[in-house]
């Protein structure tokens, strides 16, 4: 399982690698500017539908009832549950893909009301383009998610590398005659690549398609009811961003675009490792539930835990004291000025303090969906929504985006203690004192590697130098114990 979670991190690593080319890119042709505030709000709305039914609770419901369904009736009936899903799903995803064209003006003046007029005409016109784009990533990761039930991971962690390949292509090919509008159809382009690439592993597993919907499968009907719930809780998870995007279009200009490449920096750690861990283990996890071996689920978290200590804690401690020199050296050239090189910077800081709640959130969250618990997730979004609103409203006047970025961090640490608290008292009873001594350990070594690279003046060397000294510190115990040293 975690060979398998190691391969999905490299392919992965891969991805958000060009994902931050990307952003390079975008920042050196187009800069910090009102264009890239408008393309980037644009781009959020479209995301957030994606993260509603692609890769999101649509996903995450579907392999235990999948997993049950096929125990129960056998991989025929399995077969008919996921054409069903993928029927409806196309025929809702064209629907709301309609509605985000027609109102696309509504919509933005909605989310971004601080925006200038022109501002606000740009972003709509931007999302009208991208609106198909739902369509294809809706499906893309619903197939994904299916056929990481089939234990089939690399193709799908692989789809974002083509969808990164596409809108960089767009961007250096088109940017200079089409300008911010080349983004946006990289971005539909990029999509279309992502859902066609998984076609061939989806065909061989399924042999064949269905066009029917199967209205009378009762898993069809839990799957609503299980679902449901899940989407209020990634509503208001997502939600967060679209409340930062708000307040941020009453900042100054190119606010919004500094916010968004702090993002991408900060968030490359949770898609490498976060999301990639809890891809993995969430199948096991899933299976172990149903086959009631409730040792195995506790091990499974501990140790997923521990891993996302062993592997963000040295990511936020470099983003806290090398923020500076990271965003100058990956951003500060072209059109990317001193100004949004400090915005990026400060922001990345605070958004910092968060990372490990936030990639931790994801195998937590999974778990208790593996209890086929979906409302106590959707309680805790919903509070640490609240908390994220409340301190925007507090932080934004004395620390202006920085205050936006420090929200979302502390609203992640609320969410991850309430879904730790809960589970522990409703479930499995598990021990934190390994956890904790790990991350201890995790801390100290990532200090000490601090300590090794902090006078040096190369921001690459000093990385290097950091890396070098945190990995020589757990070589021996890793060497040693292998994986039971998680």
């Amino acid at each position: 399982m975690f060979r398998s979670g190691i391969l999905v991190m490299m392919v992965t690593l891969i991805s958000r690698v060009l994902g931050l080319a990307r952003s390079m890119v975008v920042a050196y042709y187009f800069g910090a500017t009102a264009a890239t505030d408008a393309f980037f709000s644009a781009f959020k709305i479209s995301n957030f539908f994606r993260q509603l039914l692609g890769e999101g609770a649509l996903g995450t419901s579907f392999i235990p009832l999948y997993n049950e369904k096929v125990k129960e009736e056998g991989e025929e009936e399995g077969k008919k549950f996921i054409f069903s899903i993928l029927n409806i799903l196309f025929i809702f995803s064209v629907v709301i893909s309609l509605l985000m064209i027609v109102f696309s003006e509504q919509i933005i003046t909605l989310i971004v009301n601080g925006f200038p007029d022109e501002t606000k005409h740009m972003a709509a016109d931007l999302l009208e383009i991208m609106s198909p784009y739902f369509i294809m990533i809706a499906l893309a990761g619903m197939i994904g998610a299916i056929l990481n039930n089939f234990k089939i991971f690399v193709i799908p962690a692989s789809t974002a590398i083509f969808f990164n390949v596409a809108i960089l292509g767009s961007a250096i090919f088109f940017g200079k005659n089409y300008g911010i509008k080349a983004m946006a159809y990289g971005v539909l382009i990029g999509g279309i690549l992502q859902f066609l690439i998984q076609l061939p592993q989806f065909f061989s597993k399924t042999r064949g398609y269905s066009l029917k919907i199967f209205w009378k499968d009762k898993y069809l009907k839990r799957l609503f009811f299980m679902m449901l719930p899940m989407l209020v809780g990634i509503v208001a998870r997502q939600f967060n961003t679209i409340v930062d995007q708000f307040f941020a279009s009453y900042l100054e200009e190119g606010g919004i675009s500094a916010l968004e490449n702090a993002t991408r920096l900060y968030t490359l750690p949770i898609g490498v490792f976060g999301i990639s861990v809890s891809t993995v283990v969430y199948p096991t996890l899933s299976k172990k539930i149903v086959d009631k071996d409730f040792k195995g689920v506790e091990e499974n978290i501990l140790k997923g835990l521990n891993i996302l200590l062993f592997l963000i804690v040295p990511c936020m401690v470099v983003f806290c004291f090398y923020s500076k020199d990271i965003v100058r050296f990956l951003f500060g050239y072209g059109n990317f000025k001193g100004r949004a090189v400090t915005i990026t910077a400060e922001s990345l800081l605070y958004y910092s303090v968060g990372l490990y709640f936030y990639n931790a959130i994801h195998l937590l969250t999974r778990s208790f969906y593996g209890m086929k618990n979906s409302k106590d997730p959707v309680k805790f979004s919903i509070l640490s929504i609240i908390v994220n609103i409340l301190l925007n409203m507090i932080l934004i006047k004395p620390m202006a985006y920085k205050g936006l970025a420090l929200a979302t961090s502390v609203a992640a640490i609320v969410n991850f203690g309430l879904l730790l608290f809960t589970f522990k008292k409703k479930y499995i009873d598990f021990k934190l004192r390994r956890t904790i001594v790990f991350a201890i350990k995790t801390i100290v070594s990532a200090l000490i590697g601090i300590g090794a690279s902090m006078f040096i003046g190369n921001i690459i060397i000093k990385l290097v130098v950091f890396s070098a000294v945190y990995l020589l510190i757990w070589a021996y115990p890793i060497y040693k114990k292998r994986l039971e040293v998680f």
